[in-house]
């Protein structure tokens, strides 16, 4: 029998597809040609069938498609350390707006190469910058270099203030100065990353995204849609984040928030409405009618401190049809490997667990159809792009191997991930970048870091050099 020519053939794993039944082949394989999957099946079945370049031996480790962040603020990922909470404003020397507004190109492209090498680490091919970015050239280039995917948007396209209020930590007059609250600015800078989509093999993709929690005119709202809507790709806005936020938009426009969207024709299924923590009744009525999706941020719910007074509704909307992926915020304390257990565990202190299988859905397929996707990422099918996650047995919380997508979803941290594949390409091998030195990488941002929190005048380091007893 003559075997058909492909480039990698993975093998010998515990291959979890995430396709439309949710199949697990047990040894499976997955064989590649070119940036897409060529065929995926029972391990014995695809060895017999095709003569590969490579092989690759998972050695009975689990093989999943990359997960993706459906939203990262990467570059807050360079505020650990720096404040012990973004907050606490009256304890802070700066305000956590006027950190995000002291990046130079430089700041932006060493923190967003750290935070790509990371994601890869953790299993992440792809992230979703919901416009905070500044240069999003010098980010592009950065994400290029680590070998990854992102989808960008326009820098904070917003156009009224008043909800602010309720998150004074997310204003300042360096930011404003920086990207000012204006319309005609916003509507201007709706299409400004669209440009990367004619390149359909581009790893660094557009779409479009207004900052929201009540920032955002009705006339805004429905020309960002109706930029998303003629250019196809997902318009995206944060609601529903903070308590007050939501009373002060009520009290403004009459109506709670996403319900009026309903009523302006924003809210649908091209719609993304990001954190939706503390929705009212007739919200969630608009949630599950409009057929809009959520981008569930549960690190940041912790953090927000709304865990114990919030309605915990997230395993409802899931059962109920409506699209929820994850998306770790700010990693101000955390890696994205953590989501679908910070996931795991608000759900139980909501009293209304999740199945590990329901937050892998959230963490892969969901997760491609927030950035518009979902026919090309998110599962291991012929046809898609080849973005490929092949762990190790040799790492903790890989045991036993009896249960994959529990360990998947809950135990295997960053250590579990031995190789990663994007569009075809090896670019993580025995859990290190193939495209870029790491410590060089880690010396520059931390370099960075330090010389924005000088020019900031932030104490950075540790305060002591002897720990107390």
């Amino acid at each position: 029998m003559n075997k058909s020519p492909c480039d990698i053939l993975i093998h010998n794993g515990q291959v979890i597809t995430m396709d439309a039944a949710r199949t697990i082949h047990s040894p499976g394989a997955v064989a590649v040609t070119g940036s897409r999957i060529l065929s995926v099946g029972p391990d014995a079945e695809l060895r017999q069938r095709y003569k590969a370049v490579k092989t690759l031996d998972a050695e009975g480790a689990v093989v999943h498609p990359g997960f993706i962040d459906a939203h990262n603020h990467i570059v807050h990922t360079t505020s650990r350390g720096v404040f012990d909470n973004i907050f606490d404003i009256d304890a802070l020397p700066v305000k956590f707006a006027d950190l995000k507004a002291g990046v130079t190109p430089e700041d932006e492209a060493a923190a967003t190469a750290m935070a790509a090498v990371e994601m890869l680490r953790c299993g992440f091919t792809m992230f979703i910058e919901p416009g905070s970015l500044f240069d999003t050239r010098a980010a592009a280039e950065a994400v290029e270099r680590v070998g990854m995917r992102a989808l960008f948007a326009a820098p904070y396209l917003w156009d009224r203030r008043e909800t602010f209020d309720a998150m004074p930590a997310l204003e300042s007059d360096s930011l404003m100065a920086r990207v000012p609250i204006d319309r005609d600015r916003a509507i201007s800078q709706l299409d400004a990353e669209l440009h990367r989509n004619r390149d359909p093999k581009a790893l660094v993709r557009g779409y479009v995204a207004i900052y929201g929690v009540g920032t955002a005119s009705p006339e805004l709202m429905q020309a960002a849609h109706a930029c998303a809507r003629d250019n196809n790709v997902p318009l995206q806005l944060h609601a529903s984040y903070a308590p007050g936020e939501g009373d002060i938009y009520r009290a403004i426009n009459g109506i709670s928030q996403l319900v009026h969207l309903r009523e302006l024709g924003v809210l649908d299924e091209n719609t993304v409405v990001v954190h939706a923590n503390l929705l009212d009744d007739e919200e969630e009525v608009a949630v599950e009618q409009s057929g809009c999706q959520i981008v569930w941020c549960p690190i940041t719910y912790f953090s927000l401190g709304i865990v114990r007074s919030a309605s915990f509704r997230m395993a409802q909307r899931h059962r109920r049809g409506v699209r929820v992926s994850l998306g770790v915020d700010g990693a101000f304390d955390c890696t994205p490997a953590e989501l679908m257990l910070a996931a795991h565990h608000a759900a139980r202190a909501g009293d209304d667990p999740l199945h590990p299988s329901a937050l892998l859905e959230m963490q892969t397929v969901n997760g491609a159809a927030a950035a518009g996707l979902q026919s090309e990422l998110g599962s291991l099918e012929p046809g898609k792009r080849a973005d490929i996650v092949v762990r190790s047995l040799r790492a903790a919380g890989t045991y036993p191997a009896v249960n994959p997508v529990h360990l998947l979803a809950l135990t295997m941290g960053s250590g579990s991930v031995d190789t990663v594949l994007v569009n075809g390409e090896t670019v993580l091998c025995q859990g290190r970048s193939t495209r870029v030195d790491e410590l060089e990488v880690s010396r520059a941002v931390t370099a960075s870091v330090a010389a924005r929190a000088r020019r900031l005048g932030i104490k950075s380091g540790p305060g002591r050099t002897v720990l107390e007893r």
